[in-house]
């Protein structure tokens, strides 16, 4: 358990563990909760915490525009190009909007405002 002190007391840091920085009243509490958050180690975790959740949300999203993807390889005669670029076009537009969302909800849900450990970025998969 990390902990700070503050006067006559410790401040135990894994309190903030899931906390949200503009929430903590106390200033000096805020303050070194944000010292915490603002560390290259954290910086790193969350980093690759994202990198994680764009690869998990990414694979899965393949998985529904897949037939779409496939269709642009198969080659028909006459105006088939014209139709295989829209499917392209449809397939990456269908793949971005699915994870753009994805990835946004579970940054909020699972990185963003906490205090990371390595054994916390288990909790995207």
């Amino acid at each position: 358990m990390r902990s700070v002190f503050k006067g006559s007391e410790y401040l135990k840091l894994d309190n903030f563990k899931y906390s949200d920085p503009l929430k903590i009243e106390n200033e000096l509490e805020r303050a070194v909760f944000m010292a915490q958050y603002r560390s290259p180690r954290q910086r790193l975790l969350r980093i690759a915490g994202v990198l994680l959740i764009i690869s998990k949300h990414g694979l899965r999203g393949l998985l529904y525009v897949w037939p779409l993807t496939l269709l642009v390889f198969v080659d028909f005669p006459g105006a088939w190009d014209l139709i295989r670029l829209s499917l392209l076009v449809l397939a990456g537009a269908a793949w971005s909007r699915f994870i753009y969302g994805s990835v946004r909800d579970d940054y909020q849900r699972f990185i963003s405002g906490r205090l990371l450990e390595t054994a916390s970025l288990r909790e995207v998969f």
